[in-house]
């Protein structure tokens, strides 16, 4: 499976990639919450119809099927979706950034 970074909006990076076989479909929803001020990485509430879901052994991926773009947003990063953009036709998976501690990997917490 080819693999690209697209983008990325702090924490949360884009990868460009196919959705794999298995894949499940799901509801939308945020890919990441703030763990100390509550903001939300998410697809613009316009977008959301546009924007397709799946899940596979914890990872996320998207599909944006609307035509045109989907914006995704920020509270502190990216408020209004003007910078962040996924194009009609992206697929690939929503990564949360990990960081490295002497006991473990762990996910970003911001």
């Amino acid at each position: 499976m080819t693999r690209e970074l697209y983008g990325r909006q702090g924490d949360v990076h884009f990868v460009s990639c196919r959705i794999p076989a298995g894949a499940k479909r799901m509801p939308l929803r945020p890919f990441a919450l703030g763990e100390s001020t509550g903001h939300s990485h998410r697809v613009a509430v316009a977008d959301e119809n546009g924007v397709e879901m799946y899940e596979l052994e914890n990872r996320t991926f998207l599909r944006v099927t609307k035509a045109g773009s989907v914006s995704i947003v920020h509270e502190e990063h990216d408020p209004v979706g003007m910078v962040s953009v996924l194009p009609a036709g992206w697929e690939g998976e929503v990564v949360i950034a990990r960081e490295y501690s002497p006991r473990e990997i762990q996910r970003v917490v911001d």
